[in-house]
């Protein structure tokens, strides 16, 4: 069958119309109504790299190596799961971010200069990490690196004077954005991911197809009437801090302002990316919300394009789709902005729609744990193709079919917010999410049955001892990167 993966990028798991009432995501919806929502689905990592190249290999980031947005996958890591896809006759297309190399680095081919060559851009179609074709973005709504790649090509090619537009550097701005919609960023990966679709149609091929947008990751900006279409006074407040005393040395820092504290390693290199904004009125902080609402609804908007056009003659029903995102925004929870260091649900669990034409029972909901890296060998199990070799995957093919089906004991999600031997590690469990941090005594531990909010940080909590230490027990050997070493040792 064919395979389409629908990604966002920065989207918290509460932002869809089935979980909450206050955000209108009709298509998302739409396509939850065809198979299965799954509300405990989880990223790898909490920041875009990592997480992407762990769907592109199958693998966590410790194994893959790119540990945070000042890596890059190297060129020529193969296979990957597009790799499969394309030697099994699929059309593959990439369509939007990738984010598989830094966006920082001069000699990047995701970075400035080299996305500003538009002319390149008009002429270059892949291949891509193993997709025959590629249509690129990276950088998000206002800012310059936006402008760049093919979607900069195209916005070119229709007249578009970009500098007008892409002129905002400050990651913390929101508000109404003067573009366009017909020249946003959603609207071209609509059109582009709809044009690969009869593509592959027109060359008789099933198809692979990522339709990757930008939105709603910060500068929080957006066009009419999508910026307005919220009315800030009726949204709910964000989750209230945690009881601080019990946190690790750094979250006390954050409350304070004062981001890493007195840890010397942090300051040296913080790739932490949370941000924190005292400077936000309570006003401020419900308008800011209201706008990244209105971000995810214009993005479900041309979500439907898609639909509509997979409708149209009917290839919906031989098409497996997967909607998620990369990872989550604190959004002003705990008094945090972003994603990052914090292992809180608001940046570590993602939305996460299947939709399998074979699914048992249409429209259901589930609690089995779902994790970013499954999708890759996922899909090509779905498809009767061999997995890749260094997969760390989990097959949900059964999970995606019945909504009862449970495959996963426990999801992982690394953290690496520096270059150095500090590193972060988060179990979720049906009911505890436990926290290891390597070089570091402290440490974290959830009842997310009885505080989903995480308010209570009990590793210190004597009642809990017991299930402490055997949840350490349990996850003190699965440190990938550990499996990694040893193989290259193996290899040597």
């Amino acid at each position: 069958m064919n395979i389409l993966l629908i990604t966002s990028d920065q989207q918290r798991w509460d932002c869809l119309g089935r979980q909450n009432q206050e955000i209108r995501t009709p298509n998302l919806d739409r396509l939850a109504d065809r198979g299965i929502l799954f509300e405990r689905a989880y990223t790898v990592n909490p920041v875009c790299t990592p997480t992407r190249c762990s769907i592109l290999t199958s693998e966590y980031p410790s194994r893959h190596g790119c540990f945070h947005v000042g890596t890059s996958l190297p060129e020529d890591y193969r296979p990957t799961v597009a790799d499969r896809f394309s030697d099994a006759g699929y059309a593959t297309s990439l369509i939007g971010k990738a984010h598989f190399q830094a966006c920082k680095d001069p000699a990047s081919f995701e970075s400035a200069p080299k996305v500003h060559d538009l002319d390149h851009f008009d002429n270059w179609f892949g291949p891509y990490f193993g997709f025959e074709h590629a249509e690129l973005v990276i950088g998000h709504t206002s800012e310059p690196h936006a402008s760049g790649m093919h979607y900069g090509a195209w916005m070119r090619n229709e007249g578009v004077d970009t500098k007008c537009y892409f002129d905002i550097h400050d990651y913390d701005h929101f508000g109404p954005w003067s573009l366009s919609e017909e020249h946003h960023g959603s609207y071209w990966v609509a059109d582009r991911s709809i044009a690969a679709i009869d593509r592959a149609k027109e060359n008789d091929k099933p198809f692979f197809l990522w339709s990757s947008f930008q939105d709603p990751h910060n500068p929080y900006v957006t066009p009419e009437p999508w910026a307005s279409m919220y009315d800030p006074s009726t949204l709910s407040e964000p989750i209230g801090n945690p009881e601080l005393d019990s946190l690790p040395d750094f979250y006390r820092s954050l409350a304070c302002g004062d981001y890493y504290g007195d840890d010397p390693q942090l300051q040296r290199k913080a790739w932490g990316d949370v941000k924190i904004r005292p400077e936000l009125s309570p006003s401020d902080v419900r308008s800011l919300r209201a706008v990244y609402y209105g971000m995810v609804s214009l993005m479900d908007h041309h979500i439907g394009r898609i639909l509509d056009r997979l409708e149209v003659d009917g290839t919906i029903d031989e098409t497996l789709i997967v909607f998620t995102s990369d990872h989550g925004d604190y959004l002003g929870d705990h008094g945090l902005w972003g994603k990052g260091l914090p292992a809180y649900e608001s940046a570590q669990r993602v939305p996460f729609i299947v939709a399998h034409p074979d699914v048992a029972i249409q429209g259901q909901k589930s609690q089995a744990l779902q994790s970013l890296v499954d999708l890759g060998s996922t899909f090509l199990d779905i498809a009767g193709l061999d997995s890749l070799e260094r997969s760390q995957a989990v097959l949900q093919t059964q999970a995606w079919m019945d909504p009862t089906a449970e495959v996963r004991d426990h999801c992982l999600a690394e953290f690496r917010p520096a270059q150095g031997p500090y590193k972060q590690r988060t179990f979720i469990e049906s009911q505890f999410k436990l926290v290891l941090y390597d070089t570091r005594e402290y440490g974290e531990l959830y009842d997310l049955q009885t505080d989903p909010g995480q308010a209570r940080n009990l590793y210190y909590n004597k009642e809990y001892t017991n299930i402490r230490l055997e949840l350490e027990r349990k996850y003190s050997n699965t440190d990938s990167e550990k499996d990694l070493v040893r193989e290259r040792n193996a290899v040597a």
